[in-house]
């Protein structure tokens, strides 16, 4: 944050990148695991290699919470694993009782120390709100590909709230947030400066924190007890309250390090309001496009592109 959050001078230097980086982040419980009974070995007498070695599965997702409608189901590996097809087919997905299709998506992680890869199920649109998830990942003795096998069965159960959208316009400089379809919030904002702008495309709300610390992206300053955040990327772009950028933001400045800053009683109501899962839309931010490697980045894949797998397939 500004040195010393006391004037001017500081307000282009407004701070968006966190201390905690990937692997700090912490939405729920981590390590959830519910072990459910094994469904046994898929492999036949007729295979001429069983896999063996383990691999591992744990969640971020716990039991009985409730998340906005953008949160995928997100697991760990404790290997690289070859191919995902055996996965894809075995994990059932239920809403309300009713199936629900979707598909796990790949890519390389560091969140967990010796889980190497991570994949993300979800369905091609968002949840259906103020619903109930069902999901069964019966994976113990089926195949991760070449000689890997899954050692461990997973059962997860959590809610669905209702739909609460924010759109981030770059051009009004305002957030307007919708829930169920109504118009709940319409405050003002200032995003990235030019020289340190914010990605645009979909993001989703990956923890709540009542306080930070923060750094500029030069680590020129470190800043403690930036309120009311709301973590958007891994790197560190939050909604939360400036009380020392009040000026641009009633402007329509954009004067950040990245992070939406938002009005002090703004940023209280939204800060109460939303909840991890909920999704904040850039449709014309100034920054890069956001990508699933940034944060919760699943909505800006193509359905056609996700049903691949990314980094493991899913149908081969």
């Amino acid at each position: 944050m500004p040195a010393a959050l006391l004037g001017a001078v500081a307000l282009l230097l407004t701070a968006c990148s966190s201390s905690a980086g990937p692997g700090t982040v912490t939405v729920t419980a981590s390590g959830h695991e519910v072990v459910s009974t094994p469904p046994g070995d898929s492999s036949t007498s007729n295979e001429p290699h069983k896999p063996t070695k383990p691999v591992h599965i744990k969640t971020l997702n716990a039991d009985g919470v409730q998340y906005g409608v953008g949160m995928p189901v997100i697991a760990f590996f404790s290997r690289k694993i070859k191919s995902a097809k055996a996965l894809q087919d075995a994990t059932k997905v239920t809403v309300d009782g009713q199936e629900q299709s979707g598909a796990w998506y790949f890519e390389y992680s560091s969140y967990y120390k010796d889980y190497p890869i991570e994949g993300h199920w979800r369905p091609q649109h968002y949840w259906k709100a103020h619903s109930k998830v069902h999901v069964d990942i019966p994976a113990k003795g089926l195949s991760a590909g070449g000689d890997l096998a899954y050692n461990d069965s997973l059962t997860l159960d959590f809610y669905i709230g209702a739909k609460n959208v924010g759109v981030v316009n770059n051009i009004t400089h305002h957030l307007v947030v919708t829930s169920d379809g109504r118009q709940k919030f319409d405050v003002p904002v200032s995003l990235g400066a030019t020289s340190t702008p914010t990605r645009h495309g979909i993001k989703v709300i990956m923890e709540k924190l009542p306080t930070v610390c923060m750094h500029d992206v030069n680590n020129t300053y470190y800043e403690c007890g930036i309120k009311e955040d709301q973590r958007l990327t891994y790197d560190g772009e939050y909604l939360h309250s400036a009380p020392w950028n009040v000026g641009n933001i009633q402007s329509g400045v954009n004067s950040s390090n990245g992070c939406t800053n938002l009005l002090p009683d703004d940023a209280t109501a939204l800060y109460h309001f939303l909840e991890v899962g909920d999704v904040v839309v850039y449709p014309n931010a100034n920054g890069k496009a956001m990508q699933i490697g940034d944060g919760y980045g699943d909505w800006n894949v193509p359905w056609g592109t996700w049903l691949t797998g990314g980094l493991v397939s899913t149908t081969s």
